[in-house]
């Protein structure tokens, strides 16, 4: 069973059933709920009177904790070390952390974090992440923005006390009366140059209330009059020519080939950028269910107003990236979470479809329950923070049709998991005579539009978008649980703004400093890293462990062998020799020769202890090996005439062993498993080594057992199979090891 938050029972005192409280429970850990809630970590009551905490990323840190009881005795436990001790949690002293760079996790040390980077993500995200904080890097550095940040200073310092909001919103907000009159004036344009057969509606921000300074207006023209109405071409056409004419437009380009086709220009006299869009009206009925949520409550607009300054002050919003509306949408759904607002379905229930298409428009918000008093737009802010960092988006999709974050693989994934979604595909289809497009599950973060259900409102955020995304969150989150902050608005406004786009900056540069050590492209290209597959039946993703430190899963480096040519002539001669009768394909040989001379590598010519742990021969062997002292660095290859390169290997270990056991400039450390993975055919094989349980650094670049693996590469490829085969004797093996 996968839960979304921790259960805590709302009594300690229990006769018979109460819902939460096991009863052979025989630890009491009690909460300090006035310390959750001061870190802006929400608490919900389930209607069988379950409390449900998310935590920060599904954990409850200790610091957390007011007590903890042995339920027999009732005598108190010892309490888990204090958080200057071990790890903080997020939010509450969180400077010493330091944050993954492509998932923004917690670790305690940047050796840690780098570990973590090196063995949990792979090359491709990182990279586009960091172009992502060069782009930052290079707006937040600049003069304007510098300029801007000084400006908003100024005007927090002067501000009332309680309006350090509504000076940012101010700040940043559009010039309503400004756009309406463009928007008068093009409409009036625009249907004057139709002869009144089209009608102009307006849609996305203007209309929900969410413009800021730099918004567009975006415009639906629609067929209208006694006329016979004109087709959509004979409208893009007459439109984007009357455009071209009018001395009012400028700049006009017609984007015909879009998904939905739109004329882009600009109002010359206030200098508005202008979207109209002719094909498709389903925007007006969003814009519309949006604007009537916004104005319901002064306190939801400045909500939705300063999520959009912050998204697009750090790039989340824009080309390639996410969109406002996608935003808007995870708003909903965490309001939606904290019953604030019913799922869409159920605002549906009591009035008449609106049919568009075979989408279900209607919507009515009487069911809406006043917002509390108490809750003011800060509080709805932080949890908007707090609840997504909880959220896992590659497992989830957020859903404001039923009003949560729901499973992808149970409910889209599978046929008949959502009854409705099936049931409007089907309308769709019955509308349109062609076959709706599916919702798309396999995009990086999974956003369902609250009407139309196989629209994934998200399908533009890449992995590198949704990395940075998750570590603004994570960053954001910190920021308000911060007391010192939330105490002086001003300064968590600013933080939030600008603040916390320095702390990403410095994040990069020091990220930069770290990947001075990474491994170097050409030995990328020669050894082959890879994550060790999950074992089947165990969990597959990575568990954060109490302070919030990944547990990352351990690495592997491989080296695959396959026989040439040469090696199979001269092992014929040898076979053929020996006169065998077992009726076995010369691969089977070569193999069995391989083997033989690896175990005689690792234990004669680098000394090392070897313990078998797990065979099946000749197909697979795994070996722990172990050493104190380094018997792989530093060897010659050029031996003397007439000595065999065995031979001379050998007498390089005997040396090694007089001179460098128990030198502390050669002692090492070395632990880890080596094994040997061959295919059913016998013609290929593949030599693994990774680290013991819980080495995070065992195979990095400069550690003993990397540096083992690339000398015995090495080593193997000085060594001529003609020369292993004359020695071999695969009637009379080598002891197993």
């Amino acid at each position: 069973m996968n839960r979304n938050h921790v259960h805590f029972a709302c009594s300690d005192e229990t006769n018979g059933t109460l819902s939460g409280f096991r009863s052979d429970c025989q630890i009491l850990i009690y909460l300090n709920v006035e310390k959750v809630l001061a870190a802006g970590i929400p608490i919900y009551r389930s209607s069988n009177n379950v409390l449900l905490c998310p935590g920060i990323r599904g954990i409850i840190h200790s610091s957390y904790f007011q007590r903890v009881v042995d339920r027999k005795t009732g005598n108190p436990l010892q309490m888990p070390a204090p958080a200057s001790e071990v790890t903080s949690p997020p939010g509450d002293g969180d400077d010493n952390l330091v944050l993954c760079m492509v998932c923004a996790a917690p670790f305690q040390s940047m050796q840690d974090c780098l570990a973590h980077e090196l063995l949990k993500h792979a090359s491709k995200p990182q990279k586009q992440l960091r172009q992502r904080l060069n782009a930052i890097t290079k707006i937040f550095t600049s003069a304007q923005t510098q300029s801007e940040r000084t400006e908003l200073q100024e005007a927090l310092e002067n501000s009332e006390s309680g309006g350090h909001l509504r000076t940012v919103i101010n700040f940043f907000a559009c010039d309503l009366q400004k756009m309406e009159t463009c928007f008068g004036h093009v409409r009036n344009c625009i249907e004057k140059e139709m002869r009144g057969r089209v009608r102009v509606f307006p849609f996305g921000s203007m209309v929900t209330g969410l413009a800021l300074k730099e918004s567009d207006i975006d415009l639906y023209l629609q067929s209208y009059g006694d006329q016979p109405p004109l087709s959509y071409k004979q409208l893009y056409n007459k439109v984007s020519h009357f455009l071209r004419r009018s001395k009012c437009f400028v700049d006009v380009f017609t984007i015909r080939h879009a998904a939905v086709p739109i004329i882009r220009c600009k109002h010359e006299l206030t200098g508005l950028n202008i979207d109209i869009n002719m094909s498709n009206p389903n925007s007006t009925y969003n814009s519309g269910f949006v604007r009537e949520l916004m104005f319901r409550d002064e306190r939801l607009r400045e909500l939705g107003l300063f999520l959009k300054i912050w998204a697009r002050k750090l790039k989340l919003i824009g080309h390639g990236s996410m969109t406002s509306y996608c935003l808007i949408s995870m708003i909903i759904v965490n309001l939606q979470v904290n019953r604030l607002l019913p799922s869409v379905k159920q605002l549906q229930s009591l009035c008449p479809p609106v049919i568009w298409s075979g989408v279900n428009y209607a919507y009515s918000l009487d069911l809406m329950p006043p917002i509390p008093e108490r809750i003011t737009t800060l509080d709805l802010i932080k949890n908007f923070f707090v609840y997504y960092c909880t959220v896992n988006f590659e497992k989830s999709v957020l859903s404001p049709f039923l009003g949560d974050c729901v499973d992808k693989e149970t409910t889209l994934g599978t046929p008949g998991g959502f009854p409705e979604y099936d049931e409007q595909l089907k309308l769709m289809h019955d509308e349109t005579g062609a076959p709706p497009e599916a919702f798309k599950l396999d995009r990086a973060m999974c956003v369902q539009d609250p009407f139309e259900l196989q629209r994934n409102v998200a399908k533009t955020v890449s992995i590198s978008n949704l990395c940075f995304l998750r570590q603004c969150l994570v960053l954001a989150a910190q920021a308000c649980g911060d007391q010192q902050l939330s105490s002086q608005p001003e300064k968590l406004y600013d933080y939030l703004l600008f603040g916390l786009a320095d702390r990403l900056v410095a994040d990069k540069i020091v990220a930069d400093k770290r990947t001075g050590s990474a491994t170097p492209r050409k030995q990328q290209k020669i050894e082959n890293v890879r994550v060790q597959p999950p074992i089947v039946g165990e969990a597959q993703e990575t568990k954060v462990e109490a302070g919030g430190v990944y547990n990352a899963p351990p690495i592997v480096r491989s080296h695959v062998i396959t026989p040439t040519t040469n090696d199979l002539k001269c092992l014929r001669s040898v076979v053929l020799s020996s006169n065998t009768e077992e009726a076995r394909p010369i691969y089977y040989y070569w193999l069995v020769c391989y083997v033989d001379t690896i175990k005689d590598v690792l234990t004669q010519l680098y000394a090392l202890n070897v313990e078998l742990r797990e065979s099946q021969e000749p197909l697979y062997y795994k070996w722990l090996i172990s050493i104190s002292y380094d018997t792989w660095t530093g060897r010659s290859f050029q031996r003397g005439a007439g000595q065999s390169f065995f031979a001379h290997q050998l007498q390089q270990t005997i040396e090694f062993t007089k001179t460098r056991m128990g030198n502390p400039q050669y002692a090492v450390n070395l632990r880890g498993y080596f094994s040997l993975q061959a295919s059913e055919d016998y013609k290929e094989l593949r030599l693994d080594v990774q680290p013991l349980q819980g080495d995070l650094l065992g195979l990095q670049r400069n550690s003993p057992l990397t540096k083992l693996f690339k000398a015995f590469k090495n080593l193997l490829g000085n060594y001529s199979f003609k020369e292993k085969a004359s020695t071999w004797k695969f009637c009379a093996r080598s002891d197993q090891i």
